[in-house]
């Protein structure tokens, strides 16, 4: 699942790197984004679940400009996008005749790496199929009235009414759409998210709990109530399950409130962070004792399942590596660099107009 379209409604500027190698791509990504960054003051990254090291995504959000790898695995919709579109074209620039002395090794390392992702995602399939057995036993076990009301106290105390002035009123009755993201991903070195650099400098609301004891229900009251009062919101999915969600992000109030469980635990750093425990809250006490048989085989099978398929991704990107090698010197480089300065002198140019 992709949310590059969601991404892309804010974007006027798109600047696509278009190429068939993962690799080559991120290399490409990395140098405009070391020659633009200096020219700004934000700028929103996004790092590839394949290599989590590596940049996918450039985004500007003062002049709605973004720059975007595209890849086979990783298509980016560009023809569908109603704003300005430039074509960073790699397959031009490979040079076809060194290619082509290891062009059946390059297509079998191809086939290999689509092969481990497509194993991967179907053992995350199975572990996802897991974790809703596991679910179902604190689902059996909640006290739905009392999360309910909890939930309904603390998005009244998180997002207030608006004050009756002329500007809120027009606010208040223009819904916001709001931001939608992925709060990490399962990528070959292991579970990785961002939420300590999201969260730099909010109050944060730690949510603590069991599979199934309302926390993606709770987040779910706070994005309801945020948006018919209009404030934008900043809503991380669950990169396993994305009908789950991890965390909003309310930066006009100040706030964070976030999934603080396995495999995104954090525990409280800064005196403002407050930790809300759904277990203690919601679900019927000595329930992990009474089902700790239970719960200890299906823990167990989750991680099992969820170990085969994040070596299947690290084999994937073992293969990469491998047909790196073999792409990565048929670039015809000064040619590429060209073509390179050319965004960024575009980029530039946007950026002295926006000023």
């Amino acid at each position: 699942m992709s949310l590059i379209q969601q991404s892309l409604k804010r974007i006027n500027y798109l600047f696509v790197v278009d190429g068939p190698y993962l690799s080559d791509n991120v290399e490409v990504m990395q140098r405009l984004y070391e020659a633009i960054q200096e020219h700004t003051q934000e700028l929103e990254l996004v790092y590839h679940p394949s290599a989590p090291s590596k940049l996918q995504g450039i985004m500007l959000p003062e002049i709605k400009l973004a720059i975007l790898s595209s890849t086979p695995d990783n298509v980016v919709p560009y023809e569908h996008h109603l704003g300005s579109v430039t074509l960073l074209n790699l397959y031009d620039y490979y040079d076809t005749n060194l290619i082509s002395v290891n062009q059946d090794l390059i297509d079998e390392l191809t086939t290999a790496i689509i092969e481990k992702h497509q194993e991967a995602y179907r053992g995350y399939e199975k572990a996802l199929a897991i974790h809703d057995d596991w679910e179902k036993i604190y689902i059996g076990q909640s006290n739905f009235q009392v999360a309910n009301d909890f939930a309904l106290q603390l998005a009244q105390k998180l997002i207030p009414e608006r004050e009756a002035t002329t500007t809120s009123f027009e606010a208040q009755n223009k819904t916001k759409e709001p931001i939608y993201r992925f709060l990490g991903a399962a990528t070959p070195q292991g579970a990785v998210d961002f939420v300590p650099v999201l969260t730099s400098g909010l109050k944060r609301y730690l949510i603590k709990g069991r599979p199934g004891s309302g926390k993606s229900t709770l987040l779910r009251k706070l994005l309801a109530r945020g948006t018919q009062l209009g404030y934008e919101l900043e809503v991380y999915q669950c990169g396993l399950d994305p009908k789950s969600l991890d965390m909003i992000i309310c930066r006009e109030l100040g706030f964070a409130i976030f999934d603080s469980t396995a495999p995104h635990q954090y525990e409280p750093t800064e005196e403002t962070d407050v930790v809300i425990d759904m277990y203690e809250i919601t679900i019927a006490p000595q329930t992990d004792e009474r089902f700790k048989d239970d719960l200890q085989e299906i823990s167990s099978a989750y991680r099992a399942q969820m170990d085969i398929s994040n070596a299947a991704l690290s084999q994937a990107a073992q293969l990469e590596s491998k047909r790196a090698k073999l792409t990565r010197s048929t670039l015809q480089l000064e040619q590429l660099r060209l073509s390179e300065e050319s965004i960024i002198n575009h980029v530039k140019q946007l950026l002295e107009q926006a000023e």
